[in-house]
């Protein structure tokens, strides 16, 4: 649902429920479509690089970000 006047997304709270619960699916998906951009940009300068020590530290980036995309996935899906 969006907000007619300023065109921002409106997430409604049913009485007795708390804020955080009801905002969590979509920053739980802002998260996931942040981490998968951050991916493809490390997929990038992967590709492009030659120096096994820089190789090393993109790597360890890179699975770090998955690991935590692996988790936000399992968020969504409690």
């Amino acid at each position: 649902m969006w907000c007619a006047q300023c065109q921002k997304r409106v997430i409604v709270v049913e009485e007795g429920a708390q804020p955080m619960e009801a905002t969590s699916p979509v920053l739980l998906g802002a998260l996931e479509s942040t981490l998968l951009t951050k991916i493809q940009e490390i997929d990038q300068k992967i590709k492009g690089e030659a120096d096994p020590e820089r190789l090393q530290r993109l790597n360890a980036v890179l699975s770090a970000m998955l690991e935590n995309l692996q988790r936000v996935r399992r968020m969504k899906r409690k």
